[in-house]
């Protein structure tokens, strides 16, 4: 019987930062809001960082980044494998070049198979050079 994993983290940032030795992270510039002279306009690079933890099985994941009007700008799906429910998961994803086509409130959605677990928000402005 596959227990549904929870998720306890999900993080915007600029930068993660693995130890090899141990698997420790570290998360460098978390944000909440992004800037643009203009738009549309290319973000051209963010992580997305979530740790998920308390599954049993093999579980479809997906991260998805909606627009302000509810138009999807991004998705990303995957697999992870939980062979102990007390063990963290932590999934990293490198976002290179996201669209960003309007001002606004941009949703991230993780979803485990089709339950959603989490979902945060980050907002776009349109912000002028002094």
């Amino acid at each position: 019987m596959n227990e549904i994993p929870l998720c306890v983290a999900l993080v915007l940032c600029n930068e993660v930062i693995e130890d090899r030795r141990s698997g420790n992270k570290t998360l460098v510039g978390l944000f909440n809001n992004i800037g643009a002279a203009n738009l549309p306009a290319l973000h051209p690079r963010m992580f997305l960082f979530a740790t998920l933890t308390g599954g049993i099985g093999l579980w479809p994941f997906t991260f998805r980044i909606l627009s302000p009007s509810g138009a999807e700008v991004m998705r990303i799906e995957d697999k992870t494998d939980f062979q102990d429910p007390f063990i963290g998961h932590d999934l990293v994803i490198e976002l290179r070049n996201l669209p960003l086509n309007e001002e606004g409130v941009y949703f991230v959605d993780l979803l485990v198979g089709e339950t959603p677990l989490l979902h945060r928000r980050f907002t776009v402005k349109i912000v002028s050079e002094s």
